[in-house]
């Protein structure tokens, strides 16, 4: 390169006039300009080389796109609507207010346990669209009715309370974990016979009752934990009122 060449581009550092300058080729056209004429040239392209001329900002803002209708819930207390164990219900919240909470404090729901309260334990467990669902880990609003003409409906929850018929007659795993002794100091009791009854109502609806192995009930309850160590209890409770092999009577 010309000696001349590294004076210039230190100039170019030093001074943009210079730069702007040096970036000049010796057609007249600047390394600005090449990037205007290339950029608008691009969006032709794009456009399928017609010269269509983009919509400026101003137009955009002439005509918005209509904003989605947003409820705004909180930050205080507001009433709600609940669907439990098949039963209307409505309670008084506030927007952090988790399920378990309002199902013990409100409902009177005290089956349902807070162990960790932070979903690893299972205690809480209950089910959301008939679905084992952590209540503490589930905020009331999301299972709540939204309200109004075409507002979404409460989503079902079942709790320990509801697993019983309307007789009162105990659901087969209840009876289950009766007759094999599966509860010791029974905090984790109901949390565990939900997850259990879970695995039984989708085994029986699939037709597959019959086939319910060690290995399935294992999964089922890999999320709640027993401090008093009766897990072979209630694998052999769900394989007996499964009729399964393995479930011998205690």
């Amino acid at each position: 390169m010309p000696a001349g060449a590294f004076s210039a581009c230190g100039l170019a550092l030093a001074c943009p006039m210079v730069a702007a300058m040096v970036d000049r080729d010796p057609s007249g056209v600047s390394r600005r300009d090449f990037l205007k004429q290339t950029g608008s040239g691009g969006a032709v392209g794009l456009l399928g080389g017609a010269a269509v001329p983009l919509a400026s900002g101003t137009a955009q803002a002439a005509n918005p796109a209509p904003a989605p209708a947003v409820t705004e819930l909180g930050p205080g207390v507001m009433p709600v609507s609940l669907l439990v164990n098949g039963k209307a219900v409505t309670a008084r919240v506030e927007p952090r207010d988790t399920l378990a909470v309002v199902l013990r404090e409100q409902l009177g729901l005290t089956g349902t346990k807070i162990g960790c309260d932070r979903g690893a334990c299972g205690a809480c467990t209950v089910w959301v669209d008939g679905q084992p669902t952590p209540a503490c880990m589930t905020l009331v609003l999301d299972v709540a009715g939204s309200g109004g003409k075409g507002g979404r409906p409460p989503r079902p929850v079942t709790t320990i309370e509801g697993l019983a018929s309307a007789a009162g007659k105990l659901h087969p795993v209840q009876q289950a974990f009766l007759a094999h002794d599966a509860m010791q100091c029974g905090f984790c009791t109901p949390g565990m016979v939900m997850s259990c009854a879970a695995l039984y109502e989708r085994r029986r609806a699939q037709g597959k009752l019959g086939s319910l192995d060690e290995a399935a009930v294992r999964e089922a309850i890999s999320g709640n934990l027993c401090r008093c160590g009766t897990y072979p209890h209630v694998v052999s409770a769900m394989l007996n009122t499964a009729g399964t092999p393995g479930g011998g009577s205690r």
